[in-house]
């Protein structure tokens, strides 16, 4: 009997020290991948919420007296094991100089990641923008090309819904929401022209070149 009682104690510590502790581990989200590290966020203004579904990983940033501040959202698919960025947001450009006198309308929501640089994959950004627009209203995407000190043109019809707006970026630095078209803005459009252009001037060069040197 005393033997059986022996063994019975020995398999419930096994079971503590051993099984238990693999289940809870393997059973946090925290624990599982994608793993994500969220830097750069006043924890004392904001909390930080992390949700991971089959399809999407959403960071959201959230004001402790308030609501839903903004939001990052990715592919689960896209972005491998992990995510480790700076995912501060502020409405205060330190570029504020520069893309005002690129872009002279008054009409702008800064919008200055501190990250600066490629992201792991396309982002979803989900801002509030309520204090300052309408629902309904179409904003226009711009982004602020600091090596070029140039406005470049990113996107259209981004409508106001519920007090929040919505883009995709794959590239972090400084860019700005407005209702006005900025007229000098470059574009991918018109850069793609431009390198057509000149391909085609190449081109017309190589064949009068041809012609000349077969007479």
């Amino acid at each position: 009997m005393k033997v059986v009682k022996l063994v019975v104690f020995v398999v419930f510590i096994l079971l503590n020290f051993i099984c238990i502790p693999s289940f809870v581990k393997a059973a946090t989200m925290e624990e599982l991948p994608p793993y994500i590290t969220v830097k750069g966020v006043d924890t004392s203004k904001y909390e930080i919420a992390k949700t991971i579904s089959d399809e999407k990983v959403i960071i959201d940033i959230i004001e402790k007296d308030g609501d839903l501040y903004y939001s990052w959202s990715f592919d689960k698919d896209k972005i491998g094991s992990e995510i480790d960025l700076n995912f501060e947001l502020n409405f205060e450009s330190p570029k504020k100089q520069e893309i005002d006198a690129l872009a002279e309308n008054p009409d702008k929501t800064y919008l200055s990641f501190t990250h600066h640089g490629n992201l792991p994959s396309e982002a979803t950004i989900n801002v509030y923008v309520g204090n300052k627009y309408s629902n309904g209203e179409k904003l226009y995407l711009y982004y602020y090309n600091e090596e070029k000190n140039t406005i470049e043109y990113v996107d259209k019809g981004l409508e106001v819904k519920d007090g929040y707006v919505t883009f995709k970026i794959n590239h972090c630095s400084d860019y700005f929401l407005t209702g006005a078209v900025v007229n000098n803005a470059e574009s991918k459009t018109k850069n793609m022209n431009t390198i057509i252009g000149m391909l085609a001037v190449i081109v017309i060069g190589l064949v009068g070149a041809t012609l000349f040197f077969k007479r």
